[in-house]
């Protein structure tokens, strides 16, 4: 319980932030401090920087 608030909080505290994400699949990758982006439609091995939006309560969204 106390680890999921605490990944909750971190999601949270990401929205706004630009960050250079690692493009792993067509729909994810990761920032450059190993938290899960959902992606779309992106080049796998590309770094992107991206402005985060949300997220789904597991990982972050653009």
């Amino acid at each position: 319980a106390a680890g999921e608030a605490a990944l909750q909080r971190r999601l949270a505290a990401e929205i706004g932030a630009v960050r250079d994400v690692l493009i792993e699949s067509p729909t994810q990758g990761r920032t450059e401090h190993f938290i899960p982006v959902a992606i779309g439609g992106a080049t796998p091995g590309a770094v992107r920087r991206l402005t985060m939006a949300g997220h789904d309560g597991a990982r972050l969204a653009v």
